[in-house]
C-alpha cells in the first residue's frame, strides 16, 4: 500500500503541475459562465438551464481530461522508456498501475469539484441549489468520469496505440447511452450470431442509464439509486482495472 500512495502522490502532483490540467480547468470555468450567459435567453427557466449546462460542461470537461490523460498514462512512458526506470525499483506492476490510475483520477475530481464550487455559487445566485440533488448529481457525473478512465486505461494497454485507445473510448462513451436498447434488439434479433454480437457490445460497454440521477429522481428512488450505481462503479471498474494489470503483467520490459 505504501507504493500505490507513493505512486499516487507523485501522479498527483505531477498532473496538478501540468498546463494541461490548468487548461481543462479553466476552460470549464469558462464554459460555466458561457452556460450562465446562455441562460439569460430562457426568462422563466434560467436556474434550471444554468443547472444542466453547467453539469453538462462539468462532465465534458472531466471525461475529456481523464480520457485524454489516461489513455497517454503509461504509453508515454513505455514509448519514453521512463517506465523501465520506475520499474527497476522494488515497485510491482500492479502498484504502479493502480497508483498511476488513482492520482490522475483524483486530480481531475480536484478540477471538478473546483468546477462544481462556482457552478454551485452561480446557481446560488439565482436563488437555485437544491444541496442534497446536487451533490448527487455531481457524484454521478464523478463516477461516469470513472468509469470511462478505467475503460480507457484498459483500450490503452490492449491497443497499444493512443489514436485507437481515444477513438474506441469514444465509441464506447456513445454506446453506454444506449445499452437497454441494445439489449432490446438483440432480443427481437432473429440471428444467433447477430444477437451474440451485439450482446458482446451491450455488456463491455458501460450501462450509463444506470447513473442516471434525474432518472431517479424523477422516479423518486435516488437513496436505492445511488447505492446501486456505486456498486456498479465498483464492479465495472474493479474488473476493467483487473484485465489492466493482467495485461501490464504480460508486457516485457
Amino acid at each position: 500500500m505504501d507504493t500505490i500512495k507513493a505512486v499516487f502522490d507523485y501522479t498527483l502532483r505531477e498532473h496538478v503541475r501540468s498546463r494541461a490540467w490548468l487548461s481543462a480547468a479553466l476552460f470549464g470555468l469558462v464554459l460555466l459562465g458561457a452556460g450562465a450567459i446562455a441562460s439569460v435567453l430562457a426568462v422563466n427557466e434560467r436556474g434550471r438551464m444554468v443547472l444542466d449546462l453547467g453539469l453538462a460542461a462539468i462532465l465534458a470537461i472531466g471525461l475529456v481530461s481523464m480520457v485524454f490523460l489516461t489513455v497517454r498514462l503509461v504509453l508515454q512512458e513505455i514509448e519514453s522508456r521512463a517506465v523501465f526506470l520506475i520499474l527497476t525499483h522494488p515497485v510491482r506492476r500492479w502498484h504502479y498501475l493502480l497508483g498511476r490510475f488513482f492520482g490522475t483520477l483524483a486530480a481531475v475530481a480536484i478540477g471538478m469539484a473546483g468546477m462544481g464550487l462556482v457552478h454551485w455559487l452561480l446557481l446560488e445566485a439565482f436563488g437555485w441549489a437544491p444541496a442534497g440533488s446536487y451533490a448527487l448529481a455531481w457524484v454521478s457525473i464523478l463516477g461516469q468520469v470513472a468509469l470511462m478512465g478505467a475503460l480507457a486505461l484498459l483500450l490503452s494497454l490492449a491497443l497499444t496505440s493512443e489514436a485507437a485507445a481515444m477513438a474506441f473510448s469514444v465509441f464506447f462513451w456513445v454506446l453506454g447511452h444506449f445499452t437497454p436498447e441494445l439489449r432490446y434488439i438483440a432480443e427481437r434479433s432473429g440471428s444467433g450470431p447477430l444477437r451474440g454480437l451485439i450482446l458482446a457490445f451491450a455488456r463491455a460497454a458501460p450501462d450509463f442509464s444506470r447513473l442516471d440521477y434525474a432518472g431517479a429522481r424523477h422516479a423518486g428512488t435516488p437513496a436505492a439509486w445511488a447505492a446501486w450505481a456505486v456498486l456498479y462503479v465498483l464492479a465495472y471498474g474493479t474488473a476493467c482495472l483487473a484485465l489492466s494489470a493482467e495485461l501490464f503483467e504480460q508486457k516485457e520490459f
